[in-house]
């Protein structure tokens, strides 16, 4: 009696791991692409659009955060009074402003580096994101038969938002570039007062 619940105890044990085993095998990417590679090239093309959204909304807040840091050296002096706009998209810098104003300079240089990092940051991401969903279309959703005409036309929409956002990111980098160089230009110029 003890040896056959033994056996089964091991039987049991056996069959769950291989349970548990094959869930995981189930769940893993490169499996998921190889079974259901549209599916897949769905989820990472709604990752980018997602992605490209943050970048610009990024760049727009750097980009305002220059403006802020030019006007701000072009008006030095003592008599600065608080913006009512800048005090809205700014508005801890703004309160600062007047009464510390080398603090002010270098904490909104700070934000400006930061915010540059996070766009680098993001482009490298989505170029990773075009570069993995680029190799999956080049090998196919399979190769022992033909492609059916959904799949084709899937296809070519995918390639055409591919595409689109390597447009993006080319513009994008391209604006960052001359972003960051008017910020290495502003930091030489040091503010002086």
């Amino acid at each position: 009696m003890f040896l056959k619940s033994f056996s089964v105890k091991k039987f049991l044990l056996i069959a769950g791991l291989l349970i548990v085993m094959g869930q995981g095998l189930w769940q893993l990417p490169e499996l998921q692409d190889y079974l259901f590679p549209l599916k897949n090239e769905e989820s990472i093309l709604q990752q980018l659009n997602k992605e490209c959204r943050r970048i610009e909304v990024d760049l727009i807040a750097f980009n305002k955060r220059l403006d802020y840091l030019k006007w701000f050296q072009a008006h030095n002096g003592p008599d600065q009074k608080i913006s009512a706009d800048r005090l809205f998209a700014f508005p801890f810098s703004e309160s600062i402003r007047t009464m510390v104003p080398r603090y002010f300079w270098h904490i909104n240089i700070r934000l400006a580096r930061k915010t540059r990092l996070k766009v680098e940051r993001r482009l490298l991401y989505v170029d990773a994101l075009i570069q993995s969903i680029d190799r999956d279309i080049r090998v196919g959703p399979s190769l022992d038969g033909p492609l059916i005409p959904a799949e084709m036309a899937a296809q070519s929409s995918s390639m055409k938002q591919i595409k689109q956002f390597q447009g993006q990111c080319i513009h994008y980098n391209a604006e960052l570039i001359e972003l960051t160089k008017q910020l290495n230009l502003l930091e030489k110029n040091d503010y002086k007062n």
